[in-house]
């Protein structure tokens, strides 16, 4: 646990503790927690984040990964039931710190937003498998020290290096989106659209963790 770490204290203080915006839509104790995304584009964009303060979801210890990825695909499932199909990426931060990553925290957390935004369209060279679990397992050789990943509705999860962007995905939603300046969550917080996710989200019966 790292006492300055966003991630950290949501997955450990009590929902009293933290501001509004940061308590958990779903908490699975001792596995993860989904929280509302500063910077929603839209309504139902959750953060996904493991209770391990390791860089990126790839790095999460093998005793711990798969329940993580099945926290991960419930959660989906969750905002797919209320929003509908989701687009799901995550920039996996590099292993060196002294590289320039497309993560903006050293935390791991998976964005989950609905809609489809064409990611392929960016042309990545990337490396596909059939779900998050294969993702997941790639053996230690064969990962690359920063990458960035995504699943589009219905189809693979694509896997290519880390370009060194800034919050590379979300600047490409934005511009999909018509609003390309949005990227920036701090100066485009979208506190409207995160009020519906929590509203929605929260009034959803969901099984997770039962």
């Amino acid at each position: 646990m790292d006492d300055d770490c966003l991630f950290c204290s949501v997955n450990h203080e009590s929902d009293e503790a933290l501001e509004w915006y940061d308590r958990p839509i779903v908490r699975e104790p001792g596995v993860g927690v989904a929280i509302t995304a500063l910077g929603s584009f839209v309504p139902g964009y959750l953060l996904v984040a493991p209770a391990w303060h390791l860089s990126s979801v790839q790095g999460l210890p093998m005793s711990v990964v798969s329940g993580f990825i099945d926290f991960l695909t419930q959660v989906v499932d969750h905002v797919e039931a209320a929003f509908g199909p989701c687009t799901v990426f995550e920039h996996g931060s590099c292993r060196s710190s002294e590289r320039r990553r497309s993560a903006c925290l050293t935390h791991a957390h998976a964005h989950v937003i609905p809609g489809r935004y064409s990611l392929g369209s960016l042309r990545l060279p990337v490396r596909v498998f059939d779900d998050f679990a294969a993702f997941a397992a790639l053996p230690v050789q064969d990962r690359l020290d920063g990458y960035l990943m995504y699943r589009e509705p219905d189809g693979p999860v694509c896997y290519a290096e880390d370009l060194g962007v800034s919050q590379y995905f979300r600047r490409h939603i934005a511009a999909t989106l018509g609003a390309a300046d949005d990227w920036d969550y701090a100066v485009f917080p979208h506190w409207d659209n995160m009020r519906l996710s929590i509203r929605e989200l929260m009034s959803t019966p969901t099984r997770i963790g039962i």
